[in-house]
Parts: C-alpha cells; structure tokens; sequence
C-alpha cells in the first residue's frame, strides 16, 4: 500500500511538473511572437521611411521636400520611440509572469516540504521539535526572502522603464518643437 501511494504522488509530480514546463514554455513562445510582431513592424516602417527619404531633391520643391523629410524623420524618431517602450513593456510584462510562475512553483515546493516536515513531526521520536521548529523557521525565512527579491526585481524593472521613457521624452519633444517651427517659418 505504501508503494502505491508512493508511486501516485510521484507520478502527480511528474504531471505537475510537464503542466509547469509546458506553462513557462507557453509564456516564452507568447513573448517570442509578440517580439517577432514588434520586429516586423519596426521593419517594416523603416522601409517605408527609406522608401520615402530615397527620393532626390527637385530644386524648385527643395523647402517642401526639407520639411516632409523631417516630418518622416520625427514621424520615425516617434515609431522608434514606440518600439522601444513596446520592447521594454514586453520584457517587464514576461519577467511578470516568468516571476509569477517561479513563485506558484517555490509556493508549492514550499507547500510540499511543509507537509513532509508536519508528517515527520508526527511521526519522529521524541525530542525533535526542537529541529523540527528550525526547518520551519528556515522555510519560513526562505520564503519572506523569495519574496522580497521578487518585489525588488519588479520595482528595478519598473523603474528602469520609467527611466528610459523618460529619457526618451526630451528627444521627442525636441523633435516636435523643430518640426512646429520649420511649419512656422
């Protein structure tokens, strides 16, 4: 009888382990093809940006060309601009998830370790509890510890977004600053 139990709850192990690959594959392959999407975009209006900047200068147009050439080029400074914070949110958005499914299997890792220590509890000679209150200590500080590098992965990622959007943020303005005043003049 003990073998069979054994066998099931190896068995259980082993399906939740192939559900748990197959979950992080899930989430690797989504962010792959969503990359891809961003990839083939960003290439896509950068040939149609070369496409637009390939004409030759007409001499009797040369002002209205100047000025439609810099709008394309805000106009890709600003689709650049896009692609990068699309990358940044994708990155930031599976480290999410690649974190979420790291804790559901530390949480069940844990689960598991906390059952075989109240099983060893009640089933280990006398004088014990004393070890058996440092496992769970241990257990206990290895999660609050888990825990913590994870919001502290998420707040530097977070951060390191909002840092690169914002550095971005002048050039943008910059860009459409000279545009409003080439129009102008």
């Amino acid at each position: 009888m003990n073998n069979l139990v054994s066998t099931q709850k190896l068995a259980k192990a082993a399906n939740g382990n192939i559900e748990a690959f197959q979950s992080l594959a899930d989430t690797i392959l989504n962010a792959t093809e969503r990359l891809l999407a961003l990839n083939i975009d960003a290439a896509r209006s950068a040939c149609a940006y070369v496409s637009v900047t390939a004409a030759p200068l007409v001499e009797a147009d040369l002002r209205e060309q100047f000025t439609s050439r810099l709008a394309t080029q805000n106009k890709s400074m600003e689709q650049a601009a896009d692609y990068f914070r699309n990358v940044s949110e994708l990155f930031i958005q599976t480290q999410g998830e690649i974190a979420a499914f790291g804790t559901r299997q530390f949480d069940e890792a844990a689960h598991g370790l906390g059952e075989f220590v109240e099983h060893f509890a009640h089933t280990a000679p006398a004088g014990t509890t004393d070890f058996v209150n440092a496992v769970k200590t241990a257990m206990s500080n290895a999660s609050a510890a888990y825990e913590s590098f994870v919001k502290t992965s998420r707040d530097v990622a977070e951060t390191n977004l909002a840092a690169a959007s914002n550095a971005l943020q002048p050039i943008l303005t910059a860009q459409a600053s000279n545009t409003k005043s080439r129009k102008a003049a």
